[in-house]
């Protein structure tokens, strides 16, 4: 795996087949293969404290609580972080100026011990 001054082409070698170009599921698995972070299956002991499937947001998840799913939020946690769990989002205001929101995942939410 190099490319070579004088060659036009680099050189590898095939690792895996992640699927379609253009697909949301493909390019997540190449962002994830990319940067190493682990994405390996659940065990059965992490999964028995999911709610069942499929889950909804009901209106007792929501209460004190505020909906930002319209904004683009996006994870600040480093490569080969284990708990994406920390994320920013930036937007700009009516005014000009700009809003900053930091964002701590709810863990204990689903984790209940």
């Amino acid at each position: 795996d190099a490319w070579d001054r004088t060659s036009q082409f680099p050189s590898g070698h095939f690792v895996k087949t992640l699927g379609a170009l253009g697909d949301k599921n493909t390019e997540s698995m190449a962002l994830l293969e990319q940067h190493e972070v682990p994405h390996h299956p659940f065990g059965a002991s992490v999964l028995a404290c999911l709610p069942p499937y499929p889950w909804v947001i009901t209106q007792e998840d929501m209460v004190g609580r505020k909906d930002l799913r319209h904004l683009n939020i996006m994870s600040v946690d480093p490569p080969g972080c284990t708990d994406i769990d920390d994320t920013l989002h930036l937007r700009e205001l009516d005014d000009g100026t700009y809003e900053v929101g930091v964002h701590i995942a709810d863990v204990s939410h689903f984790v209940r011990e």
